[in-house]
């Protein structure tokens, strides 16, 4: 059985890396991805030429310098998929730092005598430092870049309510969340039953695991990875600190001036109330800026400055004005909560249901109801 999961994980990992290189548009986040894949691909392929050619000990020297990508692809692709780069920053090339330690080191305990595969394997399992050096390599990439992945998400989660006006399980990213957690837990695990238990029987078993866990790792990722488009947001480093400042200390040095914000509010209130915007159920900051041609990072800044709002409130606060004249309305009467939803711009009952309380304090039933009365 854990030969069909080598086969199928390489067919698997081959096909969707190229069906995403075909994407239209091609973000950096699918090239990423597909590059990822193609990595996966190649510790699949090791796997195949130990079946073929029935070798016992691991390609240690292949496997784990692949292995030291992952964790930095993972982080890469949470970076690009949550923000709008249009092109790979080449600062970002640096994150490939530990793969060239990894080859080099590979590459000096290289040895001359080495004039076939079984000469080749015969050495380098006699270096059990260079390869408990390599493999420590990995476990501290494995756990900086797991841990600035889940800074950028949360990060990310943060900043929804001030890039989107409806809530997506494509925009909060959960699944992304789900599949890092799983990485970072399956891979230590892996490490640590390696560590304690050094028995080949027991290890023949470990190897299985690892093959099974990466192919779900690959379906999960293939799936959500293909269909996730890259998202929008205002913010481009990794630290939090500026997240945590007051809105005064964060745009202290913003190039917008009092007068200019004050346009800029009438502009978008204006906008709103006649083109009636917040209809549109995916309405993004990115799509307002557009519209109004006031840029992103300054929509913000008056919304959370002038009008004391994230983007989600302010666009959402039409909405339930909307839906509560529809409610009341005698012509609408015979319509459902839900209908009236889809109508006002909401993209869900639940999302409907949460704000119109939030701004109401009531529910939508509760509103009628007492309004009905009077």
């Amino acid at each position: 059985m854990d030969i069909a999961f080598i086969y199928i994980g390489f067919a698997q990992s081959i096909f969707v890396a190229i069906m995403v290189f075909l994407k239209k548009p091609l973000t950096v986040a699918d090239r990423i991805l597909g590059c990822w894949l193609f990595t996966i691909a190649g510790m699949f392929l090791l796997n195949v030429v130990k079946n073929l050619y029935a070798i016992s000990e691991e390609l240690w020297p292949f496997s784990v310098n692949l292995a030291i990508t992952f964790p930095t692809f993972l982080y890469l692709y949470t970076k690009y998929i949550s923000q709008d780069h249009n092109h790979f920053l080449r600062k970002d090339y640096l994150n490939f730092a530990p793969l060239l330690i990894g080859v080099t080191i590979v590459l000096l305990t290289y040895s001359s005598e080495i004039n076939s595969l079984e000469s080749f394997i015969e050495h380098y399992c006699k270096l059990i430092n260079v390869r408990t050096i390599v493999g420590h390599l990995f476990v501290l990439c494995l756990w900086i870049y797991t841990i600035l992945s889940l800074i950028i998400l949360f990060r990310h989660k943060r900043q929804i309510a001030n890039n989107y006006s409806f809530e997506s399980r494509k925009i909060n990213l959960w699944w992304l969340f789900t599949v890092i957690t799983a990485y970072f837990l399956v891979y230590n695990f892996i490490i640590l039953i390696s560590a304690f238990h050094i028995q080949k029987s027991f290890i023949e078993h470990i190897e299985k695991f690892r093959s099974g866990a990466l192919l779900v790792f690959v379906y999960i990722l293939s799936i959500w990875g293909y269909r996730q488009h890259q998202l929008i947001s205002n913010y481009t480093s990794v630290s939090l600190s500026k997240f945590t400042k007051p809105d005064s200390e964060r745009y202290e040095k913003s190039s917008l001036k009092e007068k200019q914000a004050e346009k800029f509010t009438l502009i978008l209130i204006d906008f709103m109330n006649k083109s009636e915007a917040w209809k549109d159920n995916e309405l993004s900051i990115a799509k307002l800026s557009e519209q109004t041609d006031i840029p992103k990072h300054y929509i913000t800044q008056v919304l959370n400055e002038n009008l004391k709002k994230n983007f989600y409130t302010f666009v959402n606060e039409y909405r339930t004005e909307y839906a509560m004249k529809l409610i009341l309305s005698p012509t609408h009467k015979n319509w459902s909560f839900i209908a009236i939803a889809y109508e006002c711009g909401f993209n869900s009952k639940t999302a409907f249901n949460n704000f119109f309380k939030k701004y109401t304090n009531l529910t939508p039933t509760e509103f009628k109801k007492s309004n009905t009365l009077i």
